[in-house]
């Protein structure tokens, strides 16, 4: 574990990891797509720079999880899935080669969407069920692929393979249920529902991360392992970095760090005051110190203020 630091003293590392973990990935699925050699050393290396940069401050990486572009959704999703998860294994204190192998897992749960047709794959709209069955594939392909690339490892190709089986054995490939899907893949299930859940995407706007965890908790039982959500939540926040909560003194805050001690008590930065209906000087307030009267009264939609959360996340 690497010892920890400041949300500022972080985010220049986590920028460049965050980068360089969208160039590798995208060149990791184009080497797969002409049949080369996948470098496997290079992701390697790059889910131990995920996993500490998560170790050192893992608000630096979430901050920069609720920066997306919608045409990098693929990219963005990858990078973003494997941070969730290291937050999500770290919470569960998994084993350092478990944890390893899970995250990699996560980078490359996509691979085999390189074999989808592009008509499928970026389609702006809502699939019809042949194209479905078609983009279903993906997840076989992913486990294929991964399992005839050599330095890739069990848990690897079980995590990238299980990301959609379902609790109620209505997911894919298989159609698995309950304990016959492994915990990873329970896991990994619940990360990538509530990633793409709310992210903007072409065809439909993303929920809030407080929707989000809300949606996990509709979902569970039948589709996601109720007790693995109750996890999730704890470890990501009551309210996740990237929420636009209101306070007591009716200005608005984006949660930029989380406190691990007291949920209700993150750290916000507030930028408009919703009595006078206007924009405030930015200020970066610590909700946990004695000299803070504030508190939070509750999660809102920040397109009820036509705030874009994203310009002051980082």
């Amino acid at each position: 574990m690497a010892p920890r630091v400041s949300l500022s003293e972080e985010m220049g590392t986590a920028l460049n990891v965050h980068s360089q973990a969208q160039e590798l990935v995208d060149s990791f699925m184009k080497s797969a797509k002409i049949g080369a050699t996948l470098d496997v050393a290079q992701i390697h290396k790059l889910a131990g720079d995920l996993q500490n940069s998560v170790s050192r401050n893992a608000s630096a990486l979430g901050c920069l999880g609720r920066i997306r572009e919608k045409d990098n959704y693929l990219l963005e999703h990858s990078v973003n899935l494997s941070v969730l998860m290291t937050v999500f294994g770290q919470h569960r204190k998994l084993p350092a080669d478990v944890m390893h192998q899970i995250v990699m897992g996560a980078l490359l749960h996509d691979l085999g969407k390189i074999l989808t047709p592009d008509e499928v794959l970026h389609k702006p709209g809502r699939l019809t069920r042949e194209e479905f069955e078609v983009m279903k594939l993906h997840a076989r392909h992913s486990r294929d692929i991964l399992s005839a690339t050599e330095g890739i490892g069990e848990l690897t190709v079980i995590t990238a393979a299980q990301h959609h089986e379902r609790m109620d054995g209505s997911g894919y490939p298989e159609g698995l249920k309950g304990e016959q899907i492994s915990v990873y893949g329970r896991m990994v299930a619940i990360a990538d529902v509530y990633d793409a859940i709310t992210a903007d995407r072409a065809y439909h706007r993303g929920l809030t991360p407080t929707q989000g965890l809300k949606k996990l908790l509709e979902w569970s039982g039948d589709h996601l392992d109720s007790t693995l959500v109750k996890q999730f939540i704890r470890c990501i926040g009551l309210y996740p970095v990237g929420s636009l909560v209101l306070l007591d003194s009716g200005r608005l805050g984006i949660v930029v760090e989380i406190n691990e001690e007291d949920q209700r008590l993150p750290i916000v930065r507030v930028m408009y005051h919703t009595k006078f209906r206007m924009p405030i000087a930015v200020t970066t307030i610590d909700l946990s110190k004695a000299s803070n009267q504030d508190r939070i009264l509750h999660a809102v939609e920040p397109g009820q203020y036509k705030i874009d959360v994203r310009k002051f996340l980082v």
